[in-house]
């Protein structure tokens, strides 16, 4: 056995800058380190070194499964390339484990792929020998997988996932050469801190409990360099507050790539870098969802909290603490799955918690969607609110769904303004909330208490659209231009398209009839019909094209599928009159007592 000596190098101990109790508090600690290749032991103020101790046992996962319990699944932000080799791709090990895209080799088999980006994390790569994937998870499986990439030919498939947030690539043109020196072993670091080892990193020999670990970069030893390696759930936390990485990503500690690529031209992207830092500027203000950021939540009022997804039993206890008594989820279960979420452990704990779970789907990115199951959400918050619970609305990223039904409720149950509301938990919550989608289901809820056309100013603007030829003289007549003797002029917007903006009005005959506009195109004299739209014939005959304006709040929302139309229509967000606030909180308040108080559904 041979001894390395450490002169030179300060030994640190939960946080403690003190050496001396750092030594007298591990009296022997031995790891195993793949990075290293050799076990370590500290014992008296030295580290001994010893050959390499039982590998790591690597589990391959099938990438074809005939058996249903064994799926191949992946995240939504995962996606499978395959490469032959040489891939042409140099990856970088970041100090919280995980493996990056670090550059591509210009000319080389990733870069022509056009698939790969840098910044895309490594998840799974394919092992020759069985045909399966294997697991990258930190950086002890680095080891294997440069071995696997060294291979001199074959295809290679790798699982990558493509960042929530676009990657700062200009950081690393910042970089110098301190950073990406680990793999040339003159910058090394061995630690025993459990929670910032690879997972094949682990102790022969019983110790104190204590973590620390020794250092012989002298960057590491700054005061970010401090946090990072020692204080990583406190950062971590302030993550969790903020939303954003507390770095554009974790320091790098090592690089590597295939053999024979030592001297290629490497690249970050062809593409110009003013370019995409302009780029990057423009979006700041964008939100991204980061799954690994864990449960963000926001308090809004004292019984109302909104945040992304429940992701684990941890998640729910936390809420218990915070005093949660009911969670309102619009989460699909298929999202679920998709971000490897198991939702009956968590409703089992939420049970465990006495906290009740209720599960009404939405789908994500579907405004019309969100706009017809909108006005059952908000009466079914405001039923667990007159139950004296303290709810927890949620729903994947915390960012739409969720704050839309707190935003909702507080517009129609509280006589407070849409835009009023919508900053005030915007304020409170980074999210973006659908607006279109609350405004149009406003008016939705107003027609269901209307009798008749609405009376009030216009709540929908309609473009109606004919495309015809250049040169035509294009008219647009109907009910809404003075009983069919008022004709508008279209506007010719270039190509065979001609536009007509028109402002009109929802309401309800009845229940079930709505409030339809018949009109009809003049063009250069000759009255015509669009095919591009719906139509129907009059009581004469005619065949006229139609239009139905807004729509009938229900508790029980029938989603059809929805006419085909060449028109686009928007919904108008304005200042409610006195009588459309009496109707608006009249209506909202029907839909969430047609809610049953105990059982939470329809009546």
């Amino acid at each position: 056995m041979c001894s390395l000596q450490l002169p030179n190098c300060r030994v640190f101990n939960d946080g403690n800058c003190s050496s001396s109790s750092s030594s007298d508090k591990l009296q022997k600690c031995v790891v195993f380190s793949s990075f290293w290749g050799v076990e370590l032991c500290f014992n008296d103020g030295r580290f001994t070194a010893s050959s390499a101790v039982k590998r790591r046992q690597y589990r391959p996962i099938s990438v074809m499964s005939s058996s249903s319990d064994s799926p191949f699944n992946m995240n939504l932000n995962e996606y499978m390339v395959t490469l032959v080799k040489p891939l042409g791709i140099r990856f970088a090990l970041s100090v919280d484990g995980k493996v990056f895209v670090h550059a591509l080799k210009k000319g080389g088999n990733a870069e022509k792929s056009r698939i790969i980006m840098v910044g895309d994390t490594l998840k799974k790569a394919s092992d020759s020998s069985t045909g399966g994937l294997i697991e990258i998870n930190d950086f002890g499986d680095t080891e294997y997988e440069t071995k696997v990439m060294n291979e001199n030919s074959g295809p290679c498939s790798l699982i990558l996932e493509r960042p929530s947030f676009p990657f700062p690539i200009h950081q690393l043109y910042l970089m110098d050469d301190i950073d990406i020196m680990y793999n040339r072993g003159r910058v090394p670091v061995a630690t025993w801190n459990k929670k910032l080892l690879a997972s094949n990193l682990r102790t022969s020999c019983e110790g104190t409990g204590n973590s620390g670990f020794v250092v012989f970069s002298p960057k590491l030893l700054t005061l970010n360099g401090w946090n990072v390696l020692s204080d990583g759930d406190q950062i971590r936390q302030q993550e969790n507050l903020n939303g954003t990485p507390w770095l554009p990503f974790s320091p790098i500690i090592n690089i590597f790539s295939e053999k024979d690529m030592t001297d290629s031209e490497w690249a970050h992207g062809n593409f110009p870098l003013e370019e995409y830092v302009k780029a990057l500027d423009r979006s700041k203000g964008e939100l991204y969802y980061n799954h690994d950021l864990g449960m963000r939540y926001s308090k809004i009022t004292e019984q109302i909290y909104v945040g992304s997804c429940i992701q684990k039993e941890s998640d729910v206890e936390m809420l218990s603490d915070v005093g949660i008594t009911a969670v309102v989820n619009f989460q699909s279960g298929i999202e679920a799955e998709n971000w490897g979420i198991n939702a009956n452990i968590i409703n089992e704990s939420c049970q465990r918690f006495n906290i009740l779970m209720i599960n009404y789907p939405i789908r994500e990115g579907d405004s019309f969607d969100m706009r017809k199951k909108l006005p059952f959400c908000v009466g079914l918050l405001l039923r667990l609110l007159k139950k004296n619970h303290r709810v927890y609305v949620t729903c994947t990223t915390g960012f739409d769904r969720s704050p839309a039904c707190v935003v909702a409720y507080l517009h129609w149950m509280t006589d407070t303004s849409l835009h009023a509301a919508y900053n005030f938990v915007t304020g409170l919550h980074l999210c973006k909330p659908d607006r279109p989608a609350i405004a149009w289901a406003t008016w939705d809820l107003i027609a269901m208490v209307e009798n008749g056309v609405h009376d009030g100013p216009a709540t929908h603007a309609v473009t109606f659209v004919w495309n015809g030829h250049e040169g035509e003289d294009v008219y647009l007549v109907g009910d809404f231009t003075g009983n069919w003797k008022e004709p508008i002029q279209a506007v010719h917007k270039g190509g065979p398209r001609f536009e007509a903006v028109v402002r009109l009005s929802q309401g309800n005959i009845s229940f079930n009839l709505f409030i339809r506009y018949l009109y009809k195109y003049i063009i250069s004299g000759n009255w015509r019909h669009s095919t591009n739209s719906p139509t129907e014939r009059d009581e004469r005959g005619n065949l006229n094209n139609v239009i139905v304006v807004g729509d009938v709040a229900s508790v029980r929302p029938f989603i059809q599928q929805q006419k085909k139309d060449a028109n686009i229509m928007k919904v108008i967000e304005r200042p409610l009159t006195e009588n459309e606030r009496f109707m608006l909180a009249k209506a909202a308040r029907c839909v969430a007592f047609s809610i049953c108080p105990i059982t939470l559904a329809p009546k």
